[in-house]
């Protein structure tokens, strides 16, 4: 039992470090986003991806595979391109950056859809930003 001890160990250490969230989209208006999601789905280059539509605003945050991160920028552009043509009246905000991913994941999950404007306007101005 002790032979396992570190094994298990490791296992429950790489686990906890998975932030596999897949695809996710919330959509409040009566705009398509079905076609956004499979933007998302159908780029190879991505491997995680939360969209929020709402009001006249869109946010994607990304996350792409490992061996295309050197181009992640390029990426958000590219989609950030298509999406400003599927939804040309929306202000569109598409980023590969992890913190913008990560609190749309959670403007998401706390389902408080009467400030999401506010919340989505924060998260934009993230991309601003310089880390």
């Amino acid at each position: 039992m002790r032979k396992w001890l570190p094994l298990v160990f490791v296992l429950c250490l790489l686990a906890g470090c998975s932030t596999d969230i897949g695809y996710k989209t919330v959509n409040t208006t009566s705009e398509d986003g079905q076609q956004a999601e499979n933007v998302l789905k159908d780029d190879p280059r991505i491997k995680n991806a939360v969209l929020l539509i709402h009001d006249d605003r869109l946010i994607a945050g990304l996350r792409v595979n490992t061996f295309d991160r050197f181009n992640k920028r390029e990426i958000a552009k590219e989609v950030e391109k298509k999406f400003r043509k599927m939804y040309p009246g929306m202000k569109v905000t598409v980023s590969a950056d992890s913190k913008v991913l990560l609190e749309t994941n959670k403007l998401i999950d706390k389902k408080d859809t009467e400030h999401y404007t506010k919340k989505m306007k924060k998260i934009s101005s993230l991309v601003k930003e310089e880390t």
